[in-house]
C-alpha cells in the first residue's frame, strides 16, 4: 500500500475515533432510550390486565441531568400515562459537592412530583443517597415532596379493585442495611411481588418464590461498556448481575443502565435508559 492509501486509511480512523469520542461525551449521556417489555405470569389477574410500570434509577442529578434534561425526563415518562412508577437511587451525584442555584432546588422536586402514577410511586435509596445521615435525610426529603413512597426494608400492598400487587424495598447493599426477611415478612405470596433495591447482586440472596420481578441500577450497565473488558470490572454488588435481563426459576431481574452518570458525563454501548412494563395475564 502507498503512502496515498496509508494517508486516507488513517484519515478515516482519526475520523471515526472523533466520531466515537463526540457521542460519547456530548450525545449518549443526554438521550435517553426507552426499553419496552411485557410481563407474564398466573399472579397477574385480568384486574391487573394492561397495568403499566415506568423504572428510572441513577438520576444523579447534577452530571449530564440537569434543568433541561430533566423536564425531558418527566415528559417522556408521563407520555406513557404509567399506573406505577418505580425509582431505583442515587438521585442527585453528590449532593455535598453540587450547589443548587436559587429557585432550582424547589423546580427540581417539583418537577419529581410532576411525575403522574394513578397507582403510586416508590422508591428506594441508592449509595449515593447515603454517604451520610444528613444526605439520607435531604434525598429522602425531596422524594416524600415530590409524592415517592420511600421503601427501606418493607413493603406496601397496592389495590386496583380486588387485585393486589406488592412492592417490597430492600436497602442498599453499599452503604445501607438490607435486610430481606424484614422486607418481605409483611407479603402475601399469592398476590404478585415487585421488589425493588440499588444494588442487583441481591437477587442471589432473594428466594425465588419472594419475588416475582425485581428492578435495580447502580452498575450503569457499565457506562463505558467494552464487551469482554468491561465484564471483568463491575461496581461492588453489581458484579454478577450487572445488565440486562436475568431469570431465577420463575423470578426475573431486570438491571438498568440508569439514565445520569457519574465520575464522568460519558456513555458507550451503555445508553441511558428508562424501562417500561406492561403486565399481561397469561392468556392475554
Amino acid at each position: 500500500m502507498n503512502l496515498k492509501k496509508w494517508l486516507i486509511v488513517l484519515i478515516v480512523i482519526i475520523i471515526v475515533i472523533i466520531a466515537i469520542l463526540f457521542n460519547m461525551f456530548f450525545i449518549n449521556p443526554k438521550v435517553i432510550t426507552v426499553k419496552e417489555k411485557t410481563f407474564t405470569s398466573q399472579k397477574i389477574t385480568p384486574a391487573l390486565d394492561d397495568v403499566l410500570i415506568v423504572y428510572f434509577s441513577d438520576l444523579h442529578y447534577g452530571t449530564a441531568i440537569k434543568e433541561k434534561e430533566m423536564q425531558k425526563l418527566v415528559a417522556l415518562i408521563n407520555s406513557f400515562d404509567p399506573d406505577i412508577v418505580l425509582f431505583g437511587g442515587d438521585l442527585v451525584d453528590d449532593i455535598a459537592e453540587y450547589d443548587f442555584k436559587e429557585g432550582e432546588e424547589k423546580d427540581f422536586t417539583d418537577k419529581l412530583k410532576a411525575i403522574d402514577a394513578r397507582l403510586g410511586k416508590y422508591a428506594v435509596l441508592g449509595n449515593h443517597d447515603l454517604g451520610s445521615n444528613t444526605i439520607k435525610e435531604t434525598i429522602k426529603g425531596y422524594l416524600t415532596n415530590a409524592d415517592f413512597e420511600v421503601l427501606e426494608n418493607n413493603s406496601v400492598r397496592i389495590y386496583d379493585g380486588d387485585s393486589s400487587i406488592e412492592i417490597v424495598g430492600i436497602e442498599s447493599q453499599v452503604l445501607g442495611n438490607p435486610d430481606i426477611t424484614k422486607a418481605y415478612q409483611n407479603t402475601d405470596k399469592d398476590n404478585l411481588i415487585i421488589t425493588l433495591c440499588h444494588t442487583p447482586d441481591i437477587f442471589e440472596e432473594i428466594g425465588e418464590d419472594d419475588s416475582d420481578l425485581m428492578f435495580a441500577g447502580h452498575s450503569h450497565g457499565g457506562q463505558i461498556y467494552l464487551p469482554l473488558i468491561s465484564n471483568f470490572y463491575m461496581p461492588l454488588a453489581a458484579e454478577k448481575y450487572n445488565k440486562g435481563e436475568y431469570h431465577k426459576g420463575s423470578s426475573t431481574l431486570e438491571v438498568t443502565n440508569g439514565v445520569g452518570t457519574t465520575l464522568f458525563d460519558a456513555r458507550l454501548f451503555a445508553d441511558s435508559e428508562i424501562i417500561v412494563y406492561r403486565l399481561k395475564t397469561n392468556g392475554s
